[in-house]
């Protein structure tokens, strides 16, 4: 259940208790996890709140901004060091399987970027240096495949 609430991009404010966004989606979502967990003999319930003082919402704010950008630091990490590793990344003429395996890489940092980038409800720091990170791994390995897309944060937020 916990791991289904970070990865919807909430914020866990005390043990038993997490916050997200109002976003119709989400919702849907939370109602159907709630479901899932009475289904299996447990309590949830999911309560609007319709009001928070602009303290508890800076703060509520903040710990989603903080918890998404050590994500993206996480994936600009990883992103750098597939570059570090560049120098043994197989070339356009070798073995099939091996560019394969450098360009399913690629595809799960850029799949990685957007899930994170999907729950960064409050522009969280971090998530342009990830992106050009990504990118830089994508320009070193121009013409592997059709299949990866050069921009990996195309939003103009």
């Amino acid at each position: 259940m916990w791991r289904s609430l970070r990865r919807l991009g909430a914020a866990v404010l005390t043990p038993g208790a997490a916050i997200l966004p109002y976003r119709d989606h989400l919702q849907e979502q939370l109602d159907w996890l709630a479901q899932e967990i009475d289904e299996l003999g447990g309590d949830a319930w999911v309560l609007p709140v319709v009001e928070l003082s602009q303290v508890e919402e800076g703060k509520v704010h903040d710990q989603m901004r903080a918890d998404r950008h050590a994500e993206y630091e996480e994936l600009r990490t990883d992103a750098h060091a597939f570059l570090v590793r560049a120098p043994q990344h197989p070339g356009p003429d070798d073995d099939h399987g091996l560019r394969l395996r450098t360009e399913k890489e690629l595809v799960a940092l850029q799949r990685r970027f957007r899930k994170i980038r999907a729950r960064d409800y409050f522009g969280s720091p971090g998530r342009l240096e990830a992106a050009q990170t990504i990118d830089r791994c994508l320009a070193f390995r121009q013409g592997i495949s059709s299949k990866l897309t050069f921009v990996t944060d195309n939003r103009s937020e």
